[in-house]
């Protein structure tokens, strides 16, 4: 059963590696020139960051799981839980950004909301970035 969890695990933080790319993605959304481009772009990322929350979710629970099974020291699991939590929440705060810029199809909401997109896409990887350090490297 551990290998199954740590199948799912390992599969779920694959699918999270989309918020090391975000910021990047995100920076994009400016430089295309027309409002329906940038409708389309923040459209595909919007549901690749529905995607990532699923994938936090599962990640979540099977390392519950596997925590339950391992002895890790206290301040890690804590750190871990913090960190995960961190994501969540800011990936849906970052989610309904997404959904106030995409309610007008030409894209004229998207320049009132891109900045917080970018600021909060650029948080999620600093804190993705840090969570899998934490999992490479536990104490």
């Amino acid at each position: 059963m551990q290998q199954v969890f740590l199948y799912l695990h390992v599969l779920g933080a694959i699918l999270m590696g989309f918020y090391l790319m975000l910021p990047f993605l995100a920076m994009r959304v400016e430089a295309l020139q027309s409002g329906t481009a940038q409708f389309g772009f923040l459209n595909v990322l919007f549901a690749a960051n529905r995607a990532g929350q699923l994938a936090l979710v599962i990640t979540f629970l099977s390392g519950g799981y596997m925590v339950s099974k391992a002895h890790y020291s206290v301040l890690w699991m804590v750190l871990a839980v913090v960190l995960f939590l961190a994501i969540g929440a800011l990936t849906g705060i970052l989610g309904s950004k997404m959904r106030k810029a995409l309610q007008d199809s030409a894209g004229g909401n998207i320049k009132a909301h891109i900045g917080s997109i970018k600021s909060l896409s650029v948080i999620n990887g600093i804190i993705f970035f840090l969570v899998v350090t934490l999992m490479k490297f536990p104490f």
